[in-house]
């Protein structure tokens, strides 16, 4: 089945950004419908979709979503599929710190909190985002057992750059599900902290611009710096990811050992053992 109209028709009905219909329209040239009912070939939105549109989707019709993406995109959903990724693979999915969704698993929590001293969480409640509601506690008395969110034992030796916490914005393309074709692009962003890093403890574990990377808790900071200037990648509190993927191997290969050598990938430099000769 052809749709007979001429031209591209992307249906915008349901995204409230900008940069979405100018890129459609004035990069691409493609006409833009602000009526879901109408006819389209693209359509794009900013929240996920339902089964039901999916179904009824004809062959050349394209989205912007995957169904039931909040598998993943629900903070107590991802959660849950790491865990029991990790209970399947516990060698390949060992790199995200212990993690409960609460409140089904506050009995577990509770309960491995007292088995050592010294612990420090981070509580995310399950569907919110850009930092809200996001904060540390120490001990599971701070929070009530029936509160619906995400608690993970928080990090407290994270790598750091200029001394500040840092998150990364890697950008993928999910071409297809079956087979799965994902595509990475080779530059991406790095989020800054605006106060240095220090070891959580009573006096600072409420700073949120020491310990949350989010760019809409950081702006408000008097810290923050705006980076006015494209070809300097290495100042302000957004850089680029090749800047961090470089900072990250210069600074631990020269204090590595001389068996350690840096690799770059497509772009994406990354720590590894030299090959011993034989």
């Amino acid at each position: 089945y052809k749709r007979q109209v001429h031209g591209i028709i992307v249906n915008v009905a349901n995204t409230q950004y900008k940069v979405v219909r100018e890129v459609a329209h004035d990069i691409f040239d493609y006409q833009l419908s602000n009526n879901p009912s109408d006819e389209w070939d693209l359509t794009w939105a900013d929240t996920g979709v339902t089964t039901e549109l999916v179904a009824k989707m004809k062959p050349y019709q394209k989205i912007n979503h995957f169904p039931t993406m909040s598998c993943l995109a629900r903070k107590n959903n991802l959660a849950k599929n790491l865990m029991q990724m990790r209970r399947s693979f516990p060698k390949a999915f060992g790199f995200f710190p212990p993690t409960w969704v609460l409140p089904v698993e506050y009995n577990e929590f509770r309960a491995q909190h007292f088995q050592g001293k010294g612990k420090v969480y981070i509580v995310k409640p399950e569907a919110m985002s850009q930092g809200k509601g996001i904060f540390l506690i120490r001990s599971p008395d701070e929070i009530y057992p029936n509160e619906r969110c995400v608690v993970q034992r928080y990090v407290k030796e994270p790598y750091l750059v200029d001394s500040l916490k840092f998150d990364l914005r890697i950008y993928v393309f999910v071409y297809g599900c079956d087979p799965l074709r994902i595509y990475m692009h080779k530059e991406g962003l790095a989020r800054l902290a605006t106060e240095e890093y220090e070891v959580p403890t009573r006096d600072n574990i409420g700073n949120m611009y020491m310990h949350l990377t989010n760019y809409a808790i950081n702006k408000g900071s008097e810290n923050f710096v705006f980076n006015t200037d494209a070809a300097r990648a290495d100042v302000g509190s957004k850089r680029s990811l090749k800047f961090v993927w470089s900072y990250i191997c210069l600074l631990y290969t020269s204090d590595a050992a001389d068996d350690m050598q840096c690799v770059d990938l497509g772009g994406r430099r990354i720590i590894k053992k030299k090959k011993k000769k034989k």
